[in-house]
């Protein structure tokens, strides 16, 4: 069984993003791989969602959740290209989309109060990211 929660980092995808980070081993083609059909599995949607708010922390000086306290993010940092930027609101925008996204769906099957717990901070999150990438 796998770890699932509402936060950015509450699910094992995000769990392998930090980890990856905190061995320093990640690189945004090492996540490329979860984004790579057309129906987006719940991997990505969590690294997509995962991603957003470390983008938030490092850019928007947003409040660092417990899970990325110790994380050392200079290197996170600078692979921020505005390709890169654009690249995650797109693949933020398919995680929430209804009709392309397991995330999604695995929200909407536990009912309208548990999806919108998920879903509006990923929003407002995406909305700020947008904000931040103009």
């Amino acid at each position: 069984m796998g770890a699932w929660g509402s936060g950015p980092f509450d699910n094992d995808g995000a769990g392998d993003l930090i980890a990856s980070i905190g061995h320093g081993d990640f690189t945004f083609e090492s996540v490329e791989w979860a984004f790579e059909d057309d129906y987006l599995e719940v991997d990505g949607g969590q690294i997509a969602v995962a991603l957003l708010e470390l983008v938030l922390i490092v850019r928007a000086d947003r409040k660092r959740d417990p899970a990325a306290q110790d994380l050392d993010l200079d290197s996170f940092t600078s692979a921020l290209t505005s390709e890169r930027l654009t690249w995650l609101i797109e693949m933020v925008e398919r995680t929430i989309s209804s009709t392309d996204s397991e995330l999604f769906e695995l929200w909407d099957e536990q009912g309208p109060e548990e999806l919108a717990s998920w879903r509006v901070p990923v929003v407002d999150g995406l909305e700020d990211l947008r904000v931040l990438s103009v």
